[in-house]
């Protein structure tokens, strides 16, 4: 730091004599031998003027000297310390439990032009563990600054421990100085009382033990084993139970079919229903059988290939037929209603054993037309033949 008073400092010499103290100019001149009154020696040195001659005057005596000055003031170069900032360190809490935490408060006061931060590294040894540092600047009204550092501690040690001193660097002018803060005492307990957490008490070291911990893998493993065993079991359940009804919708006479729809259960069941009633077993009622086996037929084929089967007879129902349902499926339909309509308008006499062949075949006939009509949708069309409403329509 430069330092610039009013007057330019001069620095006396003791060996001038009557050199004006005011002149502020370091010169050295050589002077005359002058006599004065009463013989004395008044011969003056090292005299300073403004232009760098002066003269000087001895007790008593006259003499003249005359010397050159220097060209400008002296420069004095103040020490940093006198810029050193005003530090100190405090804690809170003073008082933590072992591994707890506190904060260190560090704060530094400088002027202006000055730099300040802290050194580092900033270590604090192995008792303590730093966080995370924060700082802020507070200006104060006499022109200076402080500057506060908070810094987040943990303690691994038992005892009365101490902080050792922060040191805060800090710049002026190019220059860079160091101070170092005051100690802080810190109070770390044990977590389950003094006796147990003991320093002299700890056990000394000790090789490492082998944990037994919970391993959950084989128990999962095993959960989702018995879950997917359930859920096959299940399927399988549900498949037995749709084969039975299955066989019990179809007799048993003909295979089971792989995929049934409403409309085929509900035309099987139906015929379920006629054998279970006793009709076609009964002499007198085994027309009526017949009757009702047409009726369950014909209702089924006007819902499976979409045709107008009421009112029809069975030859305009077969020529209906020859529309939408392949050569195989009509011929079928064709011979049992033929077989049937020679029971019903014929009087055609038939034996138990015939009217229950002719009910197998109508379960045949619903099986067969189901799996058939399986692949043209739900509509029951085959594939690149017209639905009977667009045939009409055109």
């Amino acid at each position: 730091m430069i330092a610039e008073p009013d007057a330019p400092y001069v620095e006396p010499n003791p060996d001038t004599q009557g050199v004006d103290a005011n002149s502020g100019v370091d010169a050295t001149g050589a002077g005359s031998n002058g006599a004065g009154s009463n013989g004395s020696n008044g011969a003056g040195s090292n005299g300073a003027g403004s232009n760098g001659a002066g003269s000087a005057a001895g007790s008593n005596g006259s003499g003249s000297s005359a010397g050159s000055g220097s060209n400008g003031p002296t420069i004095i170069q103040l020490p940093t310390d006198v810029a050193a900032p005003e530090v100190n360190a405090s804690a809170f809490p003073t008082a933590v439990r072992l591994g707890g935490r506190f904060t260190l408060i560090v704060t530094a006061t400088f002027g202006a032009g000055v730099e300040v931060n802290l050194k580092e590294p900033f270590e604090l040894g192995p008792a303590f563990e730093v966080r995370k540092r924060l700082s802020e600047d507070r200006p104060r009204g006499d022109g200076k600054t402080t500057r506060e550092w908070q810094i987040d501690i943990l303690a691994w040690e038992l005892g009365d421990l101490r902080v050792s001193g922060i040191t805060v660097t800090y710049t002026v002018n190019g220059a860079v100085g160091q101070v170092d803060t005051n100690g802080v005492r810190i109070r770390v307990d044990g977590v389950l009382g003094e006796q147990v957490d003991d320093p002299k008490a700890l056990r000394d070291l000790q090789p490492p033990t082998e944990l037994v911990g919970r391993d959950w893998f084989w128990l999962l493993v095993a959960g989702g084993a018995v879950w997917i065993v359930a859920m096959i079991g299940l399927y399988l359940y549900l498949q037995g139970r749709r084969r039975a009804r299955y066989s019990i919708l179809t007799g048993g006479v003909v295979a089971r079919p792989r995929k049934m729809d409403m409309t085929s259960e509900k035309a099987l069941a139906a015929l379920l229903a006629i054998e279970t009633s006793g009709v076609l077993a009964d002499r007198d009622q085994r027309r009526e059988g017949y009757a009702q086996m047409v009726e369950v037929i014909r209702e089924y084929l006007g819902a499976r290939y979409r045709v107008a089967t009421l009112d029809l007879t069975s030859s305009e129902l077969v020529r209906q037929l020859a529309k939408v349902a392949p050569d195989e499926e009509r011929g079928m339909v064709e011979v049992w209603l033929e077989t049937c309509d020679l029971v019903k308008y014929g009087g055609l006499r038939t034996t138990h054993d015939q009217a229950k062949a002719a009910l197998d075949d109508a379960r045949a006939l619903v099986v067969t037309t189901s799996q058939a009509r399986a692949a043209s949708g739900p509509a029951g069309t085959p594939p690149n033949t017209p639905s009977p409403r667009t045939e009409a329509s055109a």
